[in-house]
């Protein structure tokens, strides 16, 4: 029954017949062409649905590098701020650019980066699908091929960030597919556009091109002898020059980049740092963190497409796969190639695995689809000749066997339960939080060590003193600035003299603090981004004061000791505190006579402080 059924209805011999691109096959091709996009489409929706059923939810790294871009809707948001200045001068001119031209029709950049991953995801489709087709013409292949990028797609961070490494993927697949088709404008457009974008991947680019001008003929490197082959290089690489020399020329307010030399003086690049780089060991080196080739691990059947240079050993269908392939090589070790020069010139080129990182999983989904469909057709011509003598036991079993893994391959990736887990969405709890802030004068500047912290800008569009999450350490002279805050905020929490938390209102202008209620417990200072850091001495020593000195020996923290009092708004787990009630309340130890106070009808930094017998000492560090 089940072999009539087959052979009756499902003629499947037809979906391993190779196709040419030509209308004789079009309806073939774009079917296949509309499932893969049906892929794309099923994650984009689930992906959009869920982050449209929250008020307050936003990707990790958009709190980085999109937040800032509301400026382009509202100019006075982030006045002063260091932090949206900072991320603001690091970004990519086509990134900034891109959303520019969206607010200026009125689309706000939060709003658009939640809407752009499922539009990336269509366009890396259809172009990942042409390419795969010219490597190995058969549309499943092509499938099945844009079918695991897609996967890894959206069960990773990158596309549903909406940052700059989004747009790697339409462009560097639109670049592969112009140029096997040799259409040379088109090409370079992709090349120029990929630098405005990401432009490290401009020298992989660059590299490709030089390959193409290097063939490997009757065991031995010659030069190729096609024209065209050199109009595509020279184009190429006057394009990567003039779209490059920005940033070379490029003068940031932050300085130059950081060196090795520095880097090896910081925790923050060594063994369990937020940049980990120095003190691994030599396997997590090779392919693991920053330093690594970042090969990817889930969805594992993309491993699959490690088999591909011994198919043509066992297999007669392998064949079909055309000249094209070399291109996979070519990206390979034009990756590889920039990977180990990144090395040499630590950070001047960035980490090593942003030339490793995407361009791998374009490659390994292609060898991949290729693989698997090889393997499913010799399964196919093998199974065609036990049925004529009926299925053993055996024969049966390992059909169920490779059905099922099919089925897991295309069914457990795709549960929405999975898959959003990893995509980095963030939600936010603290509502009442948000909307308070929300609704106070836009240049307020809020101090906070609590996670929760990270999450303001992008929910309530204010400023904050300092945050875990834009603890880069790339630009040494930004970070002086913002390890000098966070050691700021460290003394401010956890000071017992009311005139040093006065000092740094004033430094700094902040408005509002906001304090988790068991910020005065020790292991509450115990987070990887303080421990394993620059600012570890300070924590560690206000770590052993917590521990060694009970509360009741020692005065209580002026923070822990106004912040019911100051209270304006709270959750269960975070106090906001309003620092006019701190100016009311140290005048009050300091003129017991009300007309010498300072009112505290504004924020403390717009105010004059005019004490002729006080003194303020300078902050102490620990």
């Amino acid at each position: 029954m089940l072999q009539k059924y087959f052979h009756c209805n499902f003629n499947l011999q037809k979906w391993f017949e190779p196709v040419e691109l030509n209308s004789s096959y079009k309806s073939r091709i774009l079917i296949w062409l509309a499932v893969s996009l049906a892929v794309a489409c099923y994650f984009g929706s689930v992906t959009f649905l869920h982050v449209s059923s929250h008020d307050y939810i936003v990707q990790d790294d958009m709190r980085q590098h999109v937040v800032w871009l509301q400026q382009w809707i509202d100019p006075q948001l982030f006045p002063n701020d260091q932090i949206a200045n900072y991320f603001k001068s690091v970004a990519p001119l086509g990134f900034k650019w891109f959303y520019g031209m969206a607010a200026q029709l009125g689309i706000e950049p939060l709003v658009l980066a939640k809407i752009l991953p499922p539009v990336l995801s269509c366009i890396t489709t259809i172009y990942l699908f042409f390419v795969s087709l010219h490597v190995f013409p058969v549309p499943l292949s092509a499938f099945l091929g844009t079918l695991i990028l897609n996967q890894h797609l959206w069960l990773n961070d990158d596309l549903t960030s909406a940052t700059p490494r989004a747009f790697v993927y339409p462009i560097f697949t639109a670049f592969l597919y112009y140029l096997i088709n040799r259409k040379l404008v088109l090409c370079l457009i992709a090349i120029a556009v990929q630098g405005l974008f990401f432009p490290q991947l401009v020298f992989v680019q660059v590299l490709i091109l030089s390959f193409q001008i290097i063939r490997y003929q009757k065991n031995s490197w010659r030069l190729s002898k096609q024209r065209q082959d050199y109009i595509f290089w020279l184009g190429g690489t006057c394009v990567a020059g003039l779209v490059l020399l920005p940033f070379a020329l490029k003068f940031s307010e932050f300085g130059s980049v950081i060196t090795a030399a520095q880097m090896r003086t910081m925790p923050e690049y060594g063994l369990a740092g937020r940049n980990e780089y120095f003190g691994v060991n030599p396997l997590r080196f090779i392919f693991m963190g920053d330093s690594g080739l970042r090969i990817p691990l889930f969805p594992s059947i993309i491993l699959a497409g490690f088999g591909l240079p011994f198919l043509k050993r066992r297999f007669p269908f392998a064949e079909t796969i055309t000249i094209h392939a070399k291109i996979l090589i070519q990206i390979t070790l034009a990756s590889l190639l920039m990977y180990g020069a990144a090395h040499l010139l630590l950070m001047k080129l960035h980490f090593p695995n942003r030339y490793t990182y995407h361009t791998f999983r374009i490659v390994l989904a292609i060898a991949a689809g290729i693989v698997l469909t090889v393997l499913l057709e010799a399964g196919w011509r093998r199974w065609q000749e036990l049925r004529l003598h009926g299925l053993s036991f055996r024969a049966r079993a390992l059909l169920g066997l490779t059905i099922g893994c099919l089925l897991m391959v295309l069914i457990i990736p795709a549960v929405p339960q999975l898959f959003l887990r990893f995509q980095g969405w963030v939600t936010g709890d603290a509502v009442v939080i948000y909307e308070y802030l929300a609704n106070q004068p836009k240049d307020i500047l809020v101090a906070s060590l609590s996670l929760d912290a990270n999450n303001l800008p992008a929910f309530s569009q204010r400023s904050i003193l300092a945050g875990r999450e834009f603890s880069l350490p790339h630009h040494p002279q930004y970070y002086a600035q913002f390890r000098q805050r966070v050691a700021d905020s460290l003394l401010t929490q956890y000071s017992e003299d009311p005139a040093v938390v006065m000092q740094m209102i004033e430094r700094y202008g902040i408005d509002f603090f906001l304090v988790e209620r068991s910020a005065f417990q020790p292991d509450y200072l115990q987070q990887d981004w303080l421990i394993r850091s620059s600012f570890q001495e300070n924590v560690l020593q206000i770590i052993q004061r917590l521990e060694q000195k009970p509360p009741e020996k020692h005065h209580p923290f002026v923070m822990q000791q106004w912040m019911q009092q100051c209270e304006v708004v709270s959750t269960e787990t975070l106090i906001l505190v309003k620092t006019p009630c701190f100016t009311d309340s140290v005048n009050s130890a300091f003129a017991p006579n009300s007309d010498d106070r300072v009112p505290a009808s504004e924020p403390l930094h717009r105010q004059v402080v005019n004490r002729q017998n006080t003194v303020i000492p300078a902050p102490r560090r620990f």
